[in-house]
């Protein structure tokens, strides 16, 4: 089974729009870096309470400062990430079999180039929908944007469209 690691976006939107269940519901168990936790915990708020609450429950992994063998980034890439996406995309670049939840479009952009598999929230929220987990994607992702979370119209375009 795949490793499966988060950048904070997907999580601290999801934990807004209380949402935060999905991606419980799609995976056992998903990591996230120091960096990535230290963000998530940035500011008070519905989001934050609801992450915490994750962790304690153990399905979101926090892992400790230096867990696991973290690579560094080539300087090329690294210079334009922030800190929680630097510290998840090398995580998944170091760990054996790994999944990268990430939205920001120059991590994706890194991690395609490094070749790290990876998934945004849309994605997420489209399968979700096909295992009958909600009603509707498109309605998720609306209520995330109410919330302030941007996800790009062209990722929503490539979406596969419901059958029928």
């Amino acid at each position: 089974m795949a490793r499966v690691i988060s950048d904070a976006g997907p999580l601290i939107a999801s934990g807004k729009a209380g949402l935060l269940s999905i991606p419980r519901r799609l995976f056992t168990r998903i990591s996230i870096p120091d960096a990535v936790w230290r963000e998530c915990q940035g500011r008070a708020g519905e989001d934050t309470l609801r992450i915490e609450e994750a962790v304690r429950e153990g399905w979101l992994e926090a892992l400790p400062p230096g867990a696991g063998r973290i690579e560094r980034l080539p300087s090329r890439l690294a210079r334009h990430l922030g800190d929680g996406e630097t510290a998840a995309l090398a995580y998944a670049l170091a760990s054996e079999r790994a999944l990268l939840i990430v939205d920001d479009r120059i991590a994706r952009r890194a991690a395609e180039q490094l070749g790290v598999n990876y998934v945004g929230t849309a994605r997420l929220l489209w399968l979700a929908e096909r295992r009958a987990m909600i009603d509707s994607a498109a309605d998720a992702i609306a209520n995330m944007a109410a919330c302030g979370y941007r996800i790009s119209p062209k990722i929503l375009d490539d979406l596969p469209r419901p059958d029928g």
